[in-house]
């Protein structure tokens, strides 16, 4: 029997900052929907990178992110843009950006081979996103915060920037083609700009039908009056005729889905339109949820007959009212929508993010994440379903004054330096199955389902009563033996190929005691309540004290006496056992029940006389 020890690991370094190296792929499986956090011992943070040292140097402003197929993460400083590992968080490279990033602006987009940031000053850069050279540099005349996400679509590039609530910035399309390949800062030119009193704000572009459609400020840092969304059309530029007025900016993104146009609007207005003319309907949720001092700037997920939005209370202090607000989408007759309140879940603090829509669970509910924008920054785990009209999985928490609230559980509770605010949307990759959340630390989090394994080790396992066992003398380490890592959940790509030289065990030497062992192994940072991330296994066993015993536990099927051959004496014992006059022990109980039935019988003899016979040869050999 080929024997190999395998290394203890050493102590779980729990240094928060730590990136965990550990995590080259050698597996081809993908997910397909977010990972489903049940409860928070199910989330690991896998790494953890500190994008800029100085955490409390604002200008250094980490931008949003963008998650490549190419394999990177592409993120801003305030004047390099980074390309880091999606696997490991090692940074890789970084280029040289033509101006400065904006704290909690939008931040770059990958396509095509290419990377897109909007930096201040109304510029844009492209780069080649293998290399992180620059391509080209375009300059807005009007200026502006790049506040808005770059949308790619069909090789041109959609953005907007803003100064104040009252001066004029540009919406803009520039074509996102290199040109002149033999210079890096070549003048970009736009293909149309749209000027606006107010500019654009945590918007963006829709492209739909050659009518392109993004949200707008009103122009006025205190007026409550009308603005619409704003429709040009894609090839000229020239506005077309809009309807959908909202009483505030509109500082959602704009959802196109199932041909409905969904936005909000900062007074609390989600509205419903036709992206053919933004005809539709509104629904004022200052009225409808008696809100005084609210407003809203979130992103509609619009899934399964359901709108999720959040609500931004009134301060900064913990328990201010902020809220997820679910939603019918109800028929309106007219071949329209018409958002219906269902129900509405407190937060601790406000969920500025785009939540994360993590797909149907097997309970058939919707499962969505969201990040608080708080001191905290938890995450919290929305389960939800048409026909609900109260929120489930509910916890109750207290705030400093001792008043009870009702919230939806804490999914992942980032710990130390990590814990801070969150106004950028988090990000699921399907190929890492990892969930990429970037903090006002200016930390970038890597969050993953908590890994399950089972090992295996043919050599010495038999399934008595139909039950996985391995078989080891007494005295003997467990991690004398070879085993074989089979990494049943979690992110596979990430943490890479586990093998015994990995395992852990919970006991040193074995006794005839022990019928159930644990074997383990660390991985990642911490778990989502903060404990050290071990995926563990229990493993029963059947541990021998005699070289006799070892054998007849590890014989093949109907060689109960373990002594190579099958033949009358073992008939005679299964006989024995059969008719209540000599117990057969657990040693040989596996043998002994020849058929795998999960009992010793009458059959066991007749399959067993059978293949002593020579007649019909037994095929279960343990």
């Amino acid at each position: 029997m080929k024997r190999k020890s395998a290394k203890i690991l050493s102590t779980f370094c729990a240094a928060l900052l730590t990136v965990n190296a550990a995590a080259i792929s050698s597996f081809a499986e993908e997910k397909t929907i977010a990972p489903d956090f049940k409860k928070a011992d199910d989330a690991v943070l896998y790494w953890a990178d500190q994008v800029v040292e100085d955490k409390m140097n604002w200008a250094a402003s980490p931008t949003g992110f963008t998650v490549a197929d190419n394999g990177y993460i592409y993120i801003s400083t305030a004047d390099n843009i980074l390309k880091i590992d999606k696997f490991t968080g090692e940074q890789v490279s970084a280029g040289k950006m033509a101006g400065q990033a904006m704290f909690a602006t939008k931040g770059p987009v990958y396509a095509d081979g290419k990377v897109f940031m909007a930096l201040d000053g109304g510029i844009i850069q492209a780069f080649d996103a293998d290399t992180l050279t620059s391509l080209w540099v375009y300059k807005n005349k009007n200026g502006g915060s790049p506040t808005c996400d770059i949308v790619v679509e069909n090789g041109n590039i959609y953005t907007g920037f803003w100064n104040s609530d009252e001066n004029d910035a540009d919406f803009v399309k520039v074509s996102a083609a290199d040109e002149d390949e033999t210079s890096t800062n070549e003048d970009k030119s736009a293909e149309w700009e749209y000027t606006n009193k107010g500019g654009f704000y945590w918007t963006n572009a829709v492209v739909n039908d050659g009518t392109v459609i993004f949200g707008a400020e009103n122009g006025s840092k205190t007026s409550s009056e009308n603005n619409a969304p704003v429709a040009l059309d894609d090839a000229t530029g020239e506005k077309k005729s809009f309807a959908g007025n909202a009483h505030e900016d509109i500082r959602s993104k704009m959802v196109l889905k199932d041909g409905v146009l969904y936005y909000t609007s900062r007074s609390n207005e989600i509205f419903t339109a036709s992206p053919e003319d933004g005809k539709g309907n509104v629904l004022d949720l200052n009225a409808e949820l008696n809100l005084e001092g609210f407003f809203c700037t979130c992103t509609p997920i619009v899934e399964n007959g359901r709108i999720y939005v959040t609500i931004n209370g009134s301060g900064w202090d913990p328990y201010n009212g902020s809220r997820i607000v679910v939603l019918d989408a109800t028929d309106d007759g007219n071949g329209g929508i018409m958002p219906k309140v269902a129900y509405t879940v407190e937060t601790a603090a406000p969920c500025q993010a785009k939540g994360v829509f993590a797909g149907v669970d097997e309970e058939g509910y919707n499962v969505i994440y969201y990040v608080e924008n708080g001191a905290t920054g938890v995450v919290r785990k929305l389960r939800d379903k048409a026909g609900m009209t109260a929120p489930i999985d509910t916890v109750e928490e207290t705030d400093l004054a001792g008043n009870k609230h009702i919230c939806p559980p804490v999914a992942f509770a980032p710990q130390g330096e990590h814990a801070q605010y969150c106004a950028v949307d988090p990000i699921y990759d399907e190929e890492t199955g990892l969930l990429y959340i970037r903090y006002d630390s200016f930390c970038l989090l890597a969050v993953g389902e908590a890994v399950k394994f089972d090992i295996e080790c043919p050599e010495i396992t038999i399934h008595p009563r139909g039950v996985k066992t391995f078989v080891f003398m007494a005295d003997e380490n467990p991690t004398d033996q070879e085993y074989t890592v089979d990494v049943t959940s979690g992110p596979k790509k990430t943490i890479g190929d586990i093998t015994s030289k990995d395992l852990t065990f919970s006991v040193d030497k074995l006794t005839t005691d022990d019928e159930v062992i644990t074997a383990s192994f660390a991985y990642g940072l911490y778990n989502g309540n903060g404990a050290s991330a071990y995926a563990s296994s229990d493993i029963d066993v059947l541990v021998a004290e005699t070289e006799d015993q070892y054998k007849r536990a590890l014989a093949k099927k109907g060689d109960v006496n373990g002594d190579g051959m099958i033949n009358v004496t073992d008939i005679t014992k299964l006989a024995a056992y059969v008719k209540g006059k000599k117990m057969i022990d657990k040693y040989s109980l596996n043998a002994a029940d020849v058929n795998a039935d999960e009992s010793v019988n009458v059959t066991d003899i007749v399959v067993t006389a059978a293949h002593a016979k020579g007649k019909k040869m037994i095929k279960t050999e343990r």
